[in-house]
């Protein structure tokens, strides 16, 4: 439904972003100021990506299964990459602080 009406879409990416809001601090070692700027920041790309991977995969679920396929597979590898970099860009040494895995 979310290929098909930005309204959807705003509410997929408004409770992704609400989940990294509240996640992000515990799992990444950020403070709740830096857990919400990566969230926020990501919540923008997760729209952007979705809304041009959304509208290739209407066009291609009908046409070629092989070719939906791989872009649902572009469609998540930009999703990680786009994580991984701002997350390293933003806090590059964010790494080193100790995480709640570090707890256990």
């Amino acid at each position: 439904m979310k290929r098909e009406n930005t309204f959807y879409l705003l509410q997929h990416v408004g409770m992704y972003t609400l989940i990294f809001i509240v996640f992000s601090p515990l799992l990444l070692g950020l403070t709740f100021w830096q857990g919400l700027m990566y969230s926020l920041i990501n919540g923008v790309f997760h729209f952007i990506v979705d809304f041009f991977t959304g509208k290739l995969k209407s066009r291609l679920i009908v046409k070629n299964e092989v070719k939906y396929n791989l872009a649902v597979v572009l469609d998540y590898s930009v999703h990680l990459t786009l994580l991984f970099i701002t997350f390293i860009w933003l806090y590059p040494n964010a790494i080193n602080v100790v995480t709640f895995w570090d707890k256990y």
